[in-house]
């Protein structure tokens, strides 16, 4: 039962990206106001050049304050998250050591290339 709801999750959340990127990559569009450029995106029809909708203020300042908050949200979450468990891309650094060979003491170099 649980791993049947783990991979209804991991739908949901498939679908959910699929979504999201499907409207910021499909719909963006740019709204000039009294010499300022607004962009964003959402599901409308029409050029997106020149949108045939237009927003008010306090809808251009919920779109900024949803963003924000979107951020923010992403950055509390990779930062609460255990140490042990952050390890993004490459894993946790562990330094190389080798018992088995000896260091050398010469300093041994090369010969210069021509």
């Amino acid at each position: 039962m649980r791993k049947r709801l783990k991979n209804i999750g991991a739908l949901l959340l498939l679908v959910l990206f699929a979504g999201y990127w499907s409207c910021v990559t499909l719909f963006p569009h740019v709204h000039r106001i009294d010499g300022l450029l607004y962009v964003h995106s959402h599901p409308y029809s029409g050029p997106a050049g020149n949108p045939t909708h237009s927003h008010s203020a306090q809808q251009f300042q919920l779109i900024a304050h949803l963003s924000l908050l979107v951020m923010a949200l992403a950055t509390l979450a990779a930062l609460v998250r255990r140490p042990e468990e952050r390890t993004f891309l490459f894993g946790p650094f562990r330094p190389a050591r080798r018992s088995f060979a000896p260091m050398r003491s010469c300093p041994l170099r090369a010969p210069p290339c021509l």
